[in-house]
């Protein structure tokens, strides 16, 4: 009975470490209001074209977000570059990518945007905001269903 019990505790911690590490991310919409409050973060921002978001993505550097507008340096990213941070493939691209945002600017703004600039981007020309975040639904369902597997495998064949 003692060993069993054993068993049970290691079981468990052992599946606990393993899942403090699997948190699931995903693209998730992301409100305009929410700019002014997550300019103080070590976030990483792009600016991409809404017609076109795999070939024409700019890197903003120095963003500075106010209560209407977005100030900041924006450097075009060649198409390699561009087509990675638009698509994101599996698990660990998602992860990667937690701490980026994606503004998708209106392409009658696009138009006049050169290879690099500084540049006032008003909350008006953005069709959509993504970012990465924590899904957390299917993180914790995936924690307690194996959290519970020790306990279940343990119950049958105390059971047998």
């Amino acid at each position: 009975m003692k060993n069993r019990l054993n068993l049970l505790r290691i079981s468990l911690l052992l599946s606990i470490f393993f899942l403090s590490g699997c948190l699931f991310y995903q693209r998730y919409p992301m409100a305009k209001s929410r700019l002014t409050k997550i300019g103080q973060y070590q976030l990483t921002f792009y600016v991409l074209d809404a017609s076109r978001p795999n070939t024409h993505v700019w890197y903003v550097s120095e963003a500075d977000f106010q209560d209407d507008k977005m100030v900041g340096l924006l450097i075009r990213l060649d198409e390699v570059e561009a087509e990675e941070v638009a698509t994101v493939t599996g698990r660990r691209d998602a992860r990667l990518s937690k701490d980026e945002v994606l503004m998708y600017v209106k392409p009658q703004f696009i138009i006049a945007l050169s290879d690099s600039a500084t540049v006032t981007l008003t909350y008006d020309q953005l069709e959509k905001i993504e970012v990465y975040e924590v899904n957390h639904t299917r993180s914790l369902t995936l924690s307690l269903l194996a959290s519970l597997l020790p306990i279940l495998f343990l119950g049958g064949i105390s059971g047998g």
